[in-house]
């Protein structure tokens, strides 16, 4: 792993938090039944490093093949984009995603993503717009585009029904002939995960699924145990985990994470306090305005 990892200094990047990493680790941990020692790539930093790695492309194409399903199954792919800078792990605005090309032309992006943001669905269209418009250079000529396919896999539910993985494509929208299969996003929503297990629907993404949804360490033993990729997926795994770090990475994406939310929650009980304010001195001045009104009239 080239990138360098540091701990940042107090008051660098994050606000002060008056607890340390591995007290809000266990924290959330109990909050959330999650009693493993392998690091989570439901976290877009562990998902990144985990199926972006060289060495993990069959882990890639495997995830690629149970997502997409294509008519020919994938055989080969090449991640795209370098690893993460140290600034894009600390911004927590910044979505750490796994872009791959395919033989044909094709381009995929995959996007972990473990808490619910404003505007995930419009992101994602952006995503596939600079995807599609950054294929052509200077003279080429629009014939020369290809397939371009954004995928979101979320750890909350986005969309209403019990859909487990949706497909979305451009459709005429009275007899729902299709305009081009150039545009299509997956939403694949691992809360809703037991209902298609139950189904049996989609058997080889249900156990990628499965994997990513686990949280104990013999959760994923079992995993292992059933299945051959699943057992190179837990081995990577494991490698990623025991990596110092890929650890120091996690934790830091997991602190600016935690910085955001935490931002998020201030701003929010900062509008709530400012509107009672308001509907206080409206009150107020309503009230006023009724005394003087009487007295008017008396």
């Amino acid at each position: 792993m080239a990138l360098n990892a540091r701990r940042p200094h107090q008051g660098e990047g994050w606000p002060l938090i008056a607890c340390s990493y591995q007290s809000l680790r266990r924290l959330a941990m109990v909050e959330t039944g999650s009693m493993r020692s392998t690091l989570d790539p439901k976290l877009d930093i562990v998902f990144k490093l985990l199926f972006g790695e060289e060495r993990n492309k069959p882990l890639l194409i495997s995830l690629l093949n149970a997502v997409l399903t294509p008519a020919h199954p994938i055989e080969t792919a090449t991640v795209l984009h370098a690893e993460p800078g140290k600034e894009a792990i600390d911004d927590k605005g910044i979505v750490l995603d796994v872009r791959v090309g395919l033989v044909g032309g094709e381009q995929v992006d995959i996007e972990m993503q473990s808490q619910s943001r404003p505007a995930l669905r419009e992101r994602g269209l952006y995503y596939w717009a600079r995807m599609y418009s950054g294929q052509l250079g200077r003279g080429d000529g629009y014939d020369e585009l290809r397939q371009c396919v954004v995928v979101l896999i979320t750890n909350f539910k986005e969309l209403d029904g019990d859909r487990f993985h949706s497909r979305f494509r451009v459709l005429e929208t009275h007899d729902h002939r299709e305009l081009t299969e150039h545009l299509e996003l997956h939403l694949v929503e691992l809360p809703k995960l037991a209902e298609a297990a139950t189904k049996n629907e989609e058997p080889d993404l249900v156990l990628w699924a499965t994997f990513l949804s686990a949280t104990t360490d013999d959760d994923l033993e079992a995993l292992a145990m059933k299945d051959a990729v699943l057992k190179q997926a837990k081995d990577a795994l494991d490698r990623l985990s025991a990596d110092p770090q890929a650890r120091l990475l996690a934790e830091q994406r997991e602190m600016a994470l935690l910085s955001y939310n935490l931002d998020i929650n201030k701003a929010r009980r900062l509008g709530i306090a400012e509107g009672e304010a308001r509907g206080e001195a409206r009150g107020r001045a309503a009230a006023t305005v009724a005394v003087l009104a009487a007295r008017q009239v008396a």
